[in-house]
């Protein structure tokens, strides 16, 4: 296995200044790992990736995403140096940047990246992750604390790496630095072990996950994104097949209404308001500003469309009610893969 201890560079000030290259095994090196950003998809307690997406993603049925253009990350990395500074001169700690990537000393197939680590402390070298955050976001974070999927990186990193505490520094909404430490959680850490080891087995035997329904819509429409021309299923005999066709119905359906009553609102609100760009109500703000006009050009990629329609009864055909209407009522849901548009 590779070195499971981190190397500081030379000079901290250097490193936190300096563009980091990304050395060229890494990306090998993540793609044969869970890597600590991916400990939370494990339990499906990730707000990015699922454990089924993280499967399929290392069986090479999935592509890593592109985050190339990912403005969150991108900003996220260009202030990752300052605000790890900053958490070192507001703690009082140490603060150098991690450049080798860190594999876990027993467990096969975990690894991590660091940010930084904390050196010279009295309890020994501790790990800091830094996060950027949305201050809209961070109104969600319950108790002002970092959320789960957060604290289960931290936990891999420890694991890898050894040490007894670490730390999440936080910038929110650019302006306001937040600074938790963490002990190392040995319970935690078990369950992180355990389930990487699960995990690459159901990798190894072709085992994949059960999908999360509620959460895996375009893990499976990515997977499933091209149908075989000219092919048929029959599915009449499935109980189940017909239920998520009546759902998927009912649901069209409701948001529809819902829909409806949403516009029937909005235009009678205007119709109060008129011009008024911000109106006060009793328990509301209205902000009805204008969005200028433009040319707006994107690529879309292949997706299913998905098309769900009621076949007509013998009862429907003795209606009386137009063509296309009450007797053939058709609702068209289109799946649409990954949010990937970009401007042409």
């Amino acid at each position: 296995m590779a070195n499971s201890q981190p190397q500081p560079s030379a000079s901290p000030l250097t490193a936190l200044a300096a563009p980091l290259p990304q050395p060229a095994p890494h990306g090998e090196l993540r793609r044969r790992h869970v890597g600590s950003s991916e400990a939370a998809a494990l339990f499906n307690l990730s707000p990015h990736t699922t454990r089924l997406e993280l499967y399929l993603r290392k069986r090479g049925e999935l592509p890593e995403p592109d985050l190339s253009a990912y403005e969150p990350a991108i900003w996220g990395l260009a202030l990752e140096a300052a605000i790890g500074q900053a958490v070192g001169e507001r703690m009082g700690w140490s603060v150098r940047k991690v450049r080798r990537y860190v594999a876990h000393p027993e467990v096969e197939g975990m690894g991590c990246s660091l940010d930084f680590e904390v050196v010279n402390h009295r309890r020994g070298a501790g790990v800091l992750e830094i996060k950027t955050v949305d201050r809209l976001a961070f109104r969600h974070w319950e108790g002002g604390r970092p959320p789960i999927h957060y604290e289960l990186q931290l936990q891999h990193q420890l694991a890898c790496t050894r040490r007894a505490w670490g730390a999440i520094g936080v910038l929110v909404g650019g302006n306001e630095l937040r600074v938790t430490p963490y002990e190392r959680h040995h319970g935690a850490i078990a369950r992180i072990e355990r389930e990487v080891e699960v995990f690459w087995r159901e990798v190894a035997e072709g085992r994949p996950p059960r999908p999360d329904y509620e959460a895996d819509l375009a893990t499976l429409t990515a997977l499933y994104r091209h149908a075989a021309r000219g092919s048929f299923l029959d599915l009449r005999q499935s109980t189940r097949a017909r239920q998520l066709c009546e759902e998927l119905t009912a649901a069209a359906e409701a948001e529809r209404a819902a829909r409806q009553r949403r516009e029937a609102a909005k235009a009678e609100l205007l119709d109060l308001i008129h011009d008024a760009e911000t109106v006060w109500a009793d328990g509301f703000r209205i902000s009805a500003g204008t969005v200028e006009g433009g040319p707006v050009q994107y690529v879309r990629d292949a997706y299913r469309s998905l098309r769900v329609s009621r076949i007509p009864t013998r009862t429907d055909s003795t209606s009386e009610t137009p063509a296309g209407d009450a007797r053939r009522r058709e609702v068209t849901a289109h799946v649409y893969p990954y949010p990937s548009t970009s401007p042409s």
